[in-house]
């Protein structure tokens, strides 16, 4: 997902990209819930016919459901923002405040996109100048790719 906003500043563009999350943390945390509600439920019932040993089972199930939910609203988390000013192109890439940061004058900068070898591969959006690149957009979508690639190269006159 790409989201383009002008700002801080009148002569600042910003892109920020983030993974397709469909399920918001908030989300997650009701469908554990309701999960775990119809696994007791369901433990609960077999413990009552004496097949108590589905307990540890269940609970096992939960831990790994847990961590798979955890770890896939950390994942979510992660974005790249692109900030491209007068004078040079930040990209950030990172959680929030934590992360890695690059920068390239503006003028030097250059956009381009990499074409596959092979038709099911994707491409590759890179930024870079004087032998530094940097990958951005991984998680994104081809078309998506392909469209803030023409958009970056508009901006960056590149």
């Amino acid at each position: 997902m790409v989201c383009k906003r002008y700002g801080p500043s009148e002569d600042t563009l910003r892109f920020i990209l983030r993974p397709n999350s469909s399920l918001s943390w908030r989300g997650m945390k009701a469908v554990f819930f309701a999960m775990t509600l119809v696994l007791v439920i369901i433990a609960g019932g077999f413990s009552l016919l004496g097949l108590w040993l589905i307990f540890p089972f269940a609970g096992l199930e939960l831990l790994i459901l847990g961590i798979a939910f955890y770890l896939s609203a950390r994942r979510a988390q992660h974005c790249e923002i692109i900030t491209i000013g007068q004078e040079e192109i930040e990209i950030f890439r990172g959680r929030e405040t934590t992360g890695e940061t690059w920068k390239f004058h503006r003028y030097w900068a250059r956009v381009r996109i990499e074409l596959p070898p092979y038709a099911w591969h994707m491409s590759r959006l890179i930024i870079g100048s004087h032998g530094h690149e940097v990958e951005i957009g991984v998680f994104l979508s081809e078309e998506e790719r392909l469209r803030l690639a023409k958009e970056l190269q508009a901006v960056c006159g590149a």
